[in-house]
């Protein structure tokens, strides 16, 4: 039995983690950070696959998280996707200029979406988790206008999703409670 790909969830909004978990834990071992700074020491002492970081938290946000795995030599290879409930064009490109390979919009958010970038970022084929497929060589990430993974799915485009602030905890919990 293959041994399912190690995911790194972190976000200060504990209602959000248990949705993005309760999507990946069918597929993925999914290990679970309130902030940066615990999210870069988990990665540390359980290295995932790939980290899906929040970009606005208190403390080490998820830009400053991102820096620090770069830094680190068993970490700076690491695939980072970013969630953003932020759509605008500025905090994508901040993003994606900081290293991120991909990102998600928490008001947009659905589990196909997310599991298809997942498994594009952990180079798995679609539909098999835990089989790893083989690595291109022909990515080229200047060819793209506003990063590598975007373009990608998107055709380029930034999502036109609705900027603005968090997903109400009601909102939020009921997300959860139809995944669960």
């Amino acid at each position: 039995m293959a041994t399912r790909p190690r995911v790194l969830v972190v976000d200060d909004d504990p209602l959000f983690r248990s949705l993005i978990t309760s999507m990946l834990r069918r597929d993925y071992l999914v290990t679970v950070a309130g902030d940066g700074a615990e999210g870069y020491y988990k990665a540390l002492e359980f290295p995932p696959q790939l980290a899906i970081v929040d970009i606005q938290m208190p403390g080490w946000d998820g830009l400053r998280t991102l820096q620090a795995m770069q830094a680190h030599q068993a970490l700076a290879k690491i695939p980072v996707m970013i969630l953003t409930s932020d759509a605008s064009r500025q905090t994508v490109l901040a993003a994606i200029q900081s290293g991120a390979n991909d990102y998600v919009i928490k008001t947009t958010l659905n589990r196909e979406d997310l599991l298809k970038k997942v498994q594009r970022l952990l180079k798995l084929p679609a539909g098999k988790p835990g089989t790893p497929a083989p690595v291109s060589t022909t990515a080229d990430p200047d060819a793209l206008s506003v990063g590598p993974a975007i373009a990608a799915e998107d055709d380029g485009a930034v999502s036109a999703a609705p900027s603005g602030p968090d997903i109400e905890a009601a909102t939020l919990q009921a997300m959860v409670d139809n995944w669960e």
